[in-house]
């Protein structure tokens, strides 16, 4: 009987951890998602050559962003 509810339990695990993983993937795709829309946003933003630096400060935000995204996605 026992080793019956140590399978039960053991499948219970790998179930939560499975969804664990999914919501995971699902939370940095979603991270991805908003840093490509961001990226565009600032191309779109600053489409003259002589903005170039802004370009990049505009780009650097995004990436930081997303990173920080991320991070979140992992706690």
């Amino acid at each position: 009987m026992a080793k019956k509810w140590s399978i039960v339990f053991f499948v219970f695990v790998l179930i939560i951890f499975g969804f664990s993983l999914r919501s995971i993937a699902g939370c940095k795709s979603d991270c991805f998602d908003q840093y490509q829309s961001e990226v565009e946003s600032c191309r779109d933003q600053y489409d003259d050559p002589r903005d170039a630096g802004m370009l990049q400060t505009c780009i650097d935000d995004a990436k930081r962003e997303y990173q920080s995204c991320i991070d979140e996605c992992e706690n």
